[in-house]
């Protein structure tokens, strides 16, 4: 087996799946990674057993082939090799009489091409060791375009819960409905949700009450991946997802329960509604914000008199004001919340104003984007 390439190729495909790969290295296959040569190109796939990332590169002077290698120590030679080019090519071992094992192993040999880049030596494994990949077929991916895909993900992202037992809040929801697709976020403290009406129909999973949730650790993947091309194709078979980008893809096993209906929880009424900046509003939370202390990051608001009031009041710390002129002139409402959650949503905007909506101090706050009508964004009150 043998490919030549260009090593910055190597190099920006083994940092586009470091982190699927664990982050201190093992004896396991899962600190390695699956290299397939094929006649024009070669492809690197790392795997966690949950997800999986492939990327291809073009490839030239190639013998095609299957070998897997150790991912950290792959990604370093391509780091620090000092050449345009990296040639890579297997070798049997030295020792092969010696070495008693059902295995096939390899020598592999790897250098730049020029004087000055240094020439490596390291051990490579056959391909069957490393887990078998699921695959879907064509017909059954749909078309997202990635700008769209990309700006659903980053307003949603932030609402996913970092505890893991409550697994099924470890991800987002992807909903379908003939063009319609709705991503949704939760941890049960807050929730974002976005629509987007597509060109095509999108079609995820042939049983239509199954829920699509993806991991967290999947949708951070996506990021990575998302501007390799300026389509998404994304299918489910059976519990994986399957996303194509490009030269890149990633499959992904689908987080199992039942998602929320977060419907429920949205207010079909809102008593109090105003407008007012969304920077306005961000730079007095992260203000206030400094007087909190986690976890609850609780942050007092009052309107009243035409005047939105922030105030953080914490014990054996201190206190934080801080208030904006509002275009509500009605009854006083006072309410509790989680300052970060509030952060969050806001920094994921891009647009001037926002719209806050209220009920009474029992009830969730609820955040509009002005430019965005298929979006909202909702904060669950606390006890002052």
């Amino acid at each position: 087996m043998k490919f030549q390439t260009g090593k910055d190729l190597i190099e920006k495909a083994m940092a586009r799946i470091d982190t699927i790969v664990p982050a201190r290295e093992t004896t396991t296959l899962l600190s390695n990674v699956f290299i397939t040569i094929e006649k024009d190109s070669v492809s690197i796939t790392a795997s966690d057993m949950e997800s999986t990332v492939r990327i291809a590169v073009p490839a030239e002077n190639t013998e095609q082939g299957e070998i897997i290698v150790r991912a950290k120590k792959f990604s370093e030679i391509a780091r620090q090799l000092r050449s345009d080019q990296i040639v890579f090519k297997t070798v049997e071992p030295e020792n092969a009489e010696s070495v008693e094992s059902d295995e096939t192993l390899y020598d592999v040999l790897i250098e730049g091409s020029g004087k000055s880049s240094a020439r490596y030596k390291m051990s490579g494994k056959d391909r069957s060791l490393f887990p078998a990949i699921n695959q879907v077929s064509e017909d059954r991916l749909s078309n997202v375009p990635s700008a769209v895909l990309d700006e659903m993900v980053k307003k949603t992202i932030y609402s996913i819960t970092q505890e893991d037992n409550r697994y099924i809040y470890n991800g987002l929801a992807f909903q379908a409905d003939g063009n319609k697709l709705t991503i949704v976020g939760t941890d049960g403290r807050r929730l974002a949700a976005i629509s987007r009406t597509l060109e095509n129909p999108v079609t995820l999973s042939p049983d239509a009450a199954a829920d699509t949730v993806v991991h967290s650790k999947a949708i951070r993947e996506l990021q990575k991946l998302i501007d390799s091309a300026p389509v998404v194709k994304l299918g489910v078979e059976q519990r994986d997802i399957f996303f194509k980008i490009g030269d890149a893809e990633l499959v992904s096993r689908l987080v199992e329960g039942k998602f929320p209906d977060y419907r429920r929880v949205i207010p079909e009424s809102l008593s109090i509604e105003f407008t007012l900046n969304r920077e306005d509003l961000l730079n007095a939370l992260s203000q206030v914000k400094v007087m909190t202390e986690p976890p609850s990051f609780q942050v007092r608001l009052t309107l009243e008199g035409g005047e939105l009031h922030l105030v953080a009041n914490t014990p054996q710390v201190g206190t934080a004001e801080m208030t904006l002129p509002i275009g509500y002139t009605g009854e006083k409402l006072q309410i509790g919340f989680n300052a970060t959650y509030m952060i969050d949503i806001l920094r994921s905007l891009s647009c001037e104003t926002v719209k806050l909506g209220f009920n009474d101090s029992a009830r969730p706050i609820v955040v509009f984007d002005t430019d965005d009508a298929d979006f909202l964004a909702l904060v669950m009150p606390m006890k002052i």
